[in-house]
């Protein structure tokens, strides 16, 4: 079977691509994985074909506009809003080119796998051989709690799945007129106001990457909905003698990773998050981070450092709440402290609170001296939340989630038929 895979976004949203493309190619299947070419060499080297989609994760996160937004910005739907606007004609054109990427690493291929990031081009022109999404966070209409960025109010499990529709509307609102100037261009007609994402994606399977020790899976979704666990891919990698040094001369260290949001950080954020670790008597390792910063000696800068070796060593880690990062840091079973900035971060931020591995999150727009010092302390110093991620931590490595994706995918492409959504 040949599998397309296509992945947009930062290296979190693109490894868990790279973990399935894999496992799949270690059961027989040909494999190829279309995304940026930031990770063209990490393609190669997970022994997956390489397409190239347009577009860098570091050329977005660079934008002043968008910077601005993510720094003032305090929920979804308020960052939408502050975000640069690009016209409809445009934004169509670009959607215009990623569909003709996506087709063109389709052609040949028994199914496809994406993310939902290309669904305006699908309710344009959906691939015509059996395609799925997967998804980092839970989009599924439910009654067990409400939509990512809606407001959490004690009031019952009706609340809780209005408000997943109301979330949907707001997205199809944004998305609405860039879809229709889309179709527009292929000569189809306009879509109206009614949600159209529940009518496109029925009858076909979706992944939900998230452990259910994390987020357990609801029991009014469907059994189309698949919420095994991460999909972690476990590259062959060696550590340098600096990274060696940096976890084993002194006591563990604090980690620090931003990922690709660094710019959108404060400028102060490495020298508070140094402060608030020098004050527990711990250095501190930080993954990439801001440009031209002169590191005193107790601060170690590392690059492309495999988290599944470095995150188990740590103290605690203090990250931006991705998908992809949080996954690592509950993985290796060690404290964390979450300082979310971007759509979904605030979600997992009181999700990590709530499992009770990690302290209040605070907001990374501001990321006051003060609350970094006193969740660190918490972080390092506090027994039961070290022992609950180390739980935690043990009951997500016992999970095989890529395997059960591969086995749910070969079982639904060996009785699918070709069948597209009626636009």
């Amino acid at each position: 079977m040949r599998i397309a895979l296509v992945a947009i976004g930062s290296r979190g949203d693109v490894q868990p691509f790279l973990a399935l493309g894999s496992a799949l190619r270690s059961r027989g299947h040909d494999v190829c994985l279309a995304t940026h070419a930031d990770f063209r060499d990490l393609t190669h080297e997970a022994g997956l074909e390489y397409a190239v989609v347009p577009g860098s994760p570091a050329h977005y996160f660079g934008s002043p506009e968008v910077i601005a937004s993510l720094r003032s910005s305090r929920s979804p739907w308020q960052l939408v809003r502050r975000m640069p606007k690009q016209d409809a004609a445009v934004a169509a054109e670009a959607t215009a080119v990623m569909a003709g990427y996506v087709h063109r690493a389709s052609e040949g291929a028994d199914a496809l796998v994406t993310s939902p990031f290309v669904r305006n081009a699908f309710l344009g022109r959906p691939p015509d051989i059996p395609w799925t999404f997967v998804s980092w966070y839970p989009n599924t209409p439910t009654s067990a709690f409400p939509a990512m960025g809606m407001p959490r109010l004690p009031l019952g499990g009706l609340y809780n799945r209005i408000s997943h529709h109301v979330s949907q509307r707001i997205e199809w609102r944004t998305s609405r007129p860039v879809v229709n100037a889309y179709r527009a261009k292929l000569g189809k007609r306009a879509l109206g106001g009614r949600v159209p994402f529940a009518e496109l994606e029925r009858g076909r399977p979706a992944f939900c990457l998230q452990s259910p020790a994390v987020l357990p899976k609801p029991s009014d979704w469907p059994d189309t909905v698949h919420m095994d666990g991460y999909w972690f891919w476990d590259r062959e990698w060696e550590p340098t003698p600096e990274a060696i040094a940096a976890v084993e001369e002194g006591p563990a260290p604090i980690v620090l990773s931003f990922g690709s949001l660094w710019p959108a950080y404060p400028e102060h954020s490495l020298a508070t998050v140094v402060a608030a670790a020098r004050a527990q008597g711990r250095k501190v390792v930080v993954i990439d981070g801001p440009d031209g910063d002169r590191l005193p000696p107790d601060v170690v800068r590392l690059h492309d450092v495999d988290y599944t070796w470095l995150f188990p060593r740590a103290a605690a880690v203090v990250h931006h709440g991705g998908f992809g990062t949080g996954a690592a840091v509950l993985r290796a079973g060690v404290p964390q402290v979450v300082a979310p900035i971007f759509v979904d971060h605030p979600f997992w931020a009181e999700r990590m609170e709530a499992l009770g591995v990690a302290p209040q999150g605070i907001p990374g727009s501001r990321l006051e001296p003060g609350l970094v010092r006193r969740a660190l302390k918490q972080a390092v110093h506090d027994s039961d939340m070290r022992r609950r991620a180390e739980e935690l931590g043990r009951m997500i490595r016992a999970e095989s989630a890529v395997e059960r994706a591969c086995v749910a995918l070969e079982r639904w492409v060996g009785v699918s038929e070709s069948t597209s959504w009626r636009c």
